[in-house]
């Protein structure tokens, strides 16, 4: 039971991605009709991939965090903190550098370019590039609280960037700045979760 309990984050992560479909989908549709669905459907597409980049560093990272937490090698668990994050930054940099450098490309790998989704999609993937490193960062971050037993900031952090930082960022930022208002919604959710986990962290919860 106790093991279930400090995974539920590991759970609300994989809820995000349903989640962000979700609401993405409702108010790219109720915004820009069916092409807008069609150009964040193929944002979605690359997402998990996304996702799968943060999980990877996470876990690779949370055996190492655990056993040493569980030793009392308080160095070795901060010294592999460091690692992971600067992992999560050069990842989360590296695909954003791609979605802002190529996104004529990665959009025409799925429909062609006379489809009403496409400019909307090309235009669209470098504000949604500004959620990776955050987006990373933070997975890298609710890992390393599972892997010390610190199962309540693990799953406050985890529902915060995946209901209760979201699900308002979309529905409120298009009303501010129209159709980049919903393409950047995933990066402000991501980016208030972190100043979150930084102020907790720098009050000397680590």
């Amino acid at each position: 039971m106790y093991n279930s309990t400090i995974g539920m984050s590991a759970l609300m992560g994989e809820c995000t991605m349903a989640v962000l479909a979700l609401i993405g989908n409702y108010v790219f549709g109720t915004y820009l009709g069916d092409a807008g669905i069609g150009a964040f459907g193929i944002a979605c597409y690359y997402t998990p991939f996304v996702y799968m980049i943060g999980n990877a560093v996470a876990q690779s990272a949370q055996p190492i965090i655990s056993y040493n937490y569980g030793s009392g090698d308080s160095c070795r668990v901060r010294s592999t903190l460091r690692v992971a994050l600067l992992a999560a930054v050069v990842c989360g940099c590296s695909v954003s550098t791609a979605f802002v450098l190529f996104p004529y490309q990665l959009v025409e790998l799925f429909i062609n370019t006379n489809e009403a989704a496409f400019p909307l999609a090309v235009k669209g993937f470098p504000l949604i590039a500004t959620a990776f490193v955050f987006f990373i960062v933070n997975l890298t971050l609710i890992g390393y609280y599972q892997s010390v037993e610190r199962v309540r900031p693990a799953m406050v952090f985890a529902l915060l960037r995946g209901i209760f930082f979201l699900v308002p960022c979309f529905l409120v930022l298009p009303l501010w700045f129209d159709e980049t208002g919903i393409w950047i919604a995933l990066g402000m959710s991501e980016m208030l979760t972190m100043l979150c986990i930084i102020v907790y962290m720098w009050h000397g919860n680590t």
